[in-house]
């Protein structure tokens, strides 16, 4: 697996410093590699509850790392974090099918 990745600012990239006393938080936002394969999941067309299953995990807990994602990418819906994260690289076009098995109506 791959290293976390950090977006945005630097910790230490400078800035104006803290009143004394007082310290600032700051949130890293990083995409960890459980999220890029839940993105990539989704880069295929799978559901939340289709990346669930396929991960063993609870519906919900894929709905947290999917917030986590628009989060981290900025992006406004799914089809904009899908196309954020190809741009940004976390998302290879190889790893896309494009020609996805046929879902058939339960």
């Amino acid at each position: 697996m791959t290293a976390p990745v950090q977006v945005g600012p630097s910790p230490t990239s400078g800035g104006p410093t803290p009143a004394a006393g007082r310290r600032k938080s700051q949130t890293v936002l990083i995409m960890t590699p459980r999220r890029i394969e839940i993105l990539v999941l989704a880069a295929n067309g799978n559901t939340n509850a289709d990346i669930a299953r396929k991960l063993w995990l609870s519906e919900e807990t894929i709905k947290t790392h999917m917030r986590k994602i628009h989060e981290v990418l900025g992006a406004r819906d799914r089809s904009n974090a899908v196309a954020l994260g190809i741009i940004r690289g976390f998302v290879r076009p190889d790893q896309i099918d494009l020609h996805p098995a046929k879902r058939h109506a339960a």
